[in-house]
């Protein structure tokens, strides 16, 4: 057992991840009930409505890059520092290329992606993302890991019901019900149970990406 890993069991930490994800229960509850999630998976959400989406999800995407590769250049494991930069490459050249793709199905071009800005919410978001990366390893993790849980918890909830008639909608659920979208938040999830803190030292920076997360599905729906 390496002295990384001991640090983590001697402070229950191989736990953390689970606990975490309890305690966020009920944002994410707030986030699969919001009209913006449920109209997706009905198929009632408005087209306009979800290219908003598809913009401002973009925006984050491209903060969500800088992280990943700052997280690879901070981690405490060669093994590790491989999975973060694998992460980042398949954000950069395939999830990128599936919003650029998701794009042209809601009428919007690829210079309404590239000079879009960031709407309120995203901006808080993204911001958030980097101070906590800036601070620490273990907080960019913390802040990172309810984005994954958030979007496999969504989409496995919304793949039980009835697939929606619009295909739009049907791919976005497909997409990230994937297991290997799962498996990657699983692993980021062992990462942050990993790392050496005392009990609750990330609790505050788990947690307010969680809200970051409903904020960001309110913002969407709402407009700003």
């Amino acid at each position: 057992m390496t002295s990384r890993s001991a640090a983590g069991t001697a402070g229950g930490n191989e736990r953390r991840s689970a606990r975490l994800r309890d305690e966020a229960a009920p944002l994410r509850a707030a986030c699969l009930s919001h009209p913006f999630v449920v109209g997706l998976g009905d198929g009632s959400l408005p087209p306009a409505v979800f290219a908003r989406w598809v913009v401002q999800d973009w925006r984050y995407l491209l903060t969500y890059v800088e992280v990943l590769e700052t997280l690879a250049s901070g981690a405490p494991t060669p093994a590790a520092q491989d999975r973060w930069r694998a992460l980042a490459a398949l954000t950069r050249h395939e999830e990128l290329a599936l919003h650029r793709a998701f794009a042209a199905r809601f009428a919007l071009t690829e210079a309404d992606l590239d000079t879009a800005t960031d709407a309120p919410a995203t901006a808080a978001y993204t911001g958030f993302l980097r101070q906590a990366v800036a601070r620490s390893y273990g907080h960019g993790v913390a802040a990172i890991v309810p984005c994954g849980v958030g979007y496999v918890s969504l989409a496995a909830a919304l793949a039980e019901g009835p697939a929606p008639a619009d295909a739009r909608y049907a791919d976005w659920i497909t997409t990230y019900n994937d297991p290997a979208f799962a498996e990657a938040v699983v692993w980021m999830e062992r990462e942050l149970d990993a790392c050496p803190g005392e009990h609750g030292a990330f609790d505050a920076t788990y947690a307010e990406g969680a809200r970051h997360e409903l904020a960001f599905w309110d913002q969407l729906w709402r407009g700003w």
